[in-house]
């Protein structure tokens, strides 16, 4: 008999609960010294992926995988034996219609044991020589049921080969919309017979967490099992397990983040200005935008981590801005995260302070058509989600995790 590794699945009760940041903190908590695993002795799956990106393979080829795998294994380093077994399922667009088009000729059980078995032989890839493996569930308990490969069917496979499953359900920080939301989850994977190990209580506003503690394990110690224990065939009420607090950084953008929102608009026009190399510097975090006015003074405004947006003909700001930054990093070690320059259509740098620009090698600076207004709506609107250069957040989660879950078996 095939002996497997300790599994750990990672549900959420909706899309954006924090399910990747639960992979990669509990990643960094199974490293840790009281966990003592190392990281070559760690796999990750995401058996059903909903939203992609298009990897670069070394032969040149190209490969759709799941954005929160490609996010994993870039920041964590897990072993990666190809994307096809780390990232096996991908339910596109369309996927849904042409499923129920295909199995109302024959039997659906054979779309879906096709799908299990793709599953199965990627995990069991994933899972070779590791000691424990992190499998990432898939949006809320509904994804992928249209052909029986739901969070729950994922599980009930593994573990009906053996697989010594501990499943994880992270839910969003609160008292009644927690109790809310873990309710039909727990409902439904009751019915079908699939036990949840622990629930992760995420986002939690720090000086709220006693309170939530109190009121949550009340509830659950004392109210649930007289109202709903009836329900619970498959399992006790499970435990909590961690309250992570809210980590407010993970909110913030980043240069890179920034510039790859504006590129990706049709027409636009983004011109990379300095330094050479980018990206290697455009990855801090950008803690707020400010715009400045030399008449009234702005320096003691405008503070380590800022970002700056300036007009492009405004040369004497931009020279500005460049000492600025150079004197915050004499005081303070850090100067500022970016520099973007507006309305590129009416004016440019002098060569004098182009020329300085490309002498600040630890400046990110762009230059954008859009006038300073745009550019800040734009900013203060930009979706901010794990990006898979993020090292920054990602051992800022690693830490939080290590202090705030308790148990992971």
């Amino acid at each position: 008999m095939t002996s497997y590794p300790r599994t750990i699945v990672v549900l959420g009760t909706a899309r954006n609960v924090g399910k990747t940041i639960t992979s990669l903190g509990i990643i960094g908590k199974l490293l840790s010294p009281e966990q003592g695993y190392q990281l070559e002795e760690i796999g990750y799956i995401k058996p059903v992926g909903q939203q992609t990106l298009t990897v670069d393979l070394e032969n040149g080829e190209h490969i759709e995988a799941d954005k929160d795998a490609v996010v994993i294994t870039s920041l964590m380093n897990t072993d990666n034996p190809g994307y096809e077994y780390i990232s096996p399922v991908i339910w596109r667009g369309g996927l849904t219609a042409n499923f129920i088009d295909e199995a109302s000729k024959g039997d659906p059980i054979e779309g879906q044991q096709a799908l299990m078995l793709k599953i199965r032989e990627a995990y069991e890839r994933v899972a070779a020589g590791k000691r424990v493996v992190v499998v990432e569930g898939t949006g809320q308990p509904g994804v992928g049921s249209v052909a029986g490969v739901s969070n729950a069917d994922v599980i009930n496979m593994l573990r009906s080969i053996g697989v010594p499953v501990f499943v994880i359900l992270v839910t969003e920080g609160g008292i009644g919309s927690t109790i809310d939301e873990v309710w039909p989850y727990l409902m439904a994977m009751g019915n079908m017979g699939t036990r949840i190990d622990g629930l992760v209580i995420n986002g939690v506003i720090p000086d709220k967490v006693d309170k939530i503690r109190h009121y949550l394990e009340t509830y659950y110690d004392r109210i649930f099992v007289p109202l709903y224990g009836r329900c619970m065939c498959s399992q006790p009420v499970p435990p909590i397990i961690g309250y992570v607090p809210t980590i407010s950084e993970l909110a913030l953008p980043t240069m890179r983040l920034i510039v790859e929102d504006f590129a990706g608009e049709r027409g636009s026009n983004v011109q990379l200005i300095a330094p050479p190399d980018f990206n290697s510097q455009a990855s801090r975090l950008v803690k707020d935008v400010k715009v400045i006015n030399l008449r009234y003074g702005y320096e003691r405004f405008v503070l380590p981590g800022d970002m700056v947006v300036a007009g492009i003909n405004a040369n004497d700001s931009v020279l500005s801005v460049v000492m600025h930054h150079q004197r915050l990093l004499s005081q303070h070690g850090t100067g500022l995260s970016g520099l973007i320059l507006s309305c590129r259509q009416v004016g440019g740098l002098s060569q004098q302070v182009y020329n300085e620009l490309l002498t600040v090698q630890d400046l990110p600076t762009i230059a954008l058509d859009y006038d300073t207004a745009e550019v800040i709506q734009r900013i203060e609107h930009l979706s901010v989600k794990m990006q898979p250069y993020d090292v920054y957040k990602r051992d800022l989660i690693a830490e939080v995790y290590k202090q705030n879950i308790v148990r992971l078996e």
